[in-house]
């Protein structure tokens, strides 16, 4: 199958809920606020009627990932990766 053409798949787009923010440092933002952020990534998208799809038709993806960040985490908008803040990292375990 072929893959969508690059301005499709190089879309990042994030959603803000009410009282919640993004705050820009470079290349990365980080969230703070109540609410989530969504970033939806569709650098892996496999199929996609974007192109043929007129305005009132609905839209038809596949393999579009999407990341829900909360306060303290931050997004690296270069290698579309989410970085989990400290209050959401996992412990890690001891080996003995």
């Amino acid at each position: 199958m072929a893959k969508p053409g690059a301005s499709q798949t190089e879309i990042t787009g994030p959603g803000i809920d009410e009282d919640t923010a993004i705050v820009m440092e470079n290349s990365h933002f980080r969230v703070i606020g109540s609410g989530a952020v969504y970033v939806a990534d569709g650098s892996g998208i496999t199929h996609s009627n974007i192109a043929e799809a007129h305005t009132d038709e609905p839209l038809s993806l596949s393999d579009v990932r999407l990341h829900v960040l909360s306060a303290g985490d931050a997004f690296d908008l270069k290698r579309r990766q989410p970085q989990p803040g400290e209050a959401h990292q996992a412990p890690t375990r001891e080996r003995g």
